[in-house]
């Protein structure tokens, strides 16, 4: 996952490019959501590969 990713999903859901207007707790949820995914993927990559 690109460092920048939650940045730009942030301005194409709340910036000037997306034009929707979230309320504060659907940005919280979504938030909390990608930093949960984010955490599951860093955690992943510590595994080791199974064959």
């Amino acid at each position: 996952m690109r460092k920048d990713r939650l940045y730009e999903e942030d301005l194409l859901v709340n910036g000037l490019t997306g034009g929707e207007e979230l309320s504060k707790h659907e940005r919280q949820t979504l938030r909390r959501e990608a930093g949960e995914l984010k955490q599951k993927m860093e955690n992943a990559k510590q595994e080791p590969i199974r064959k």
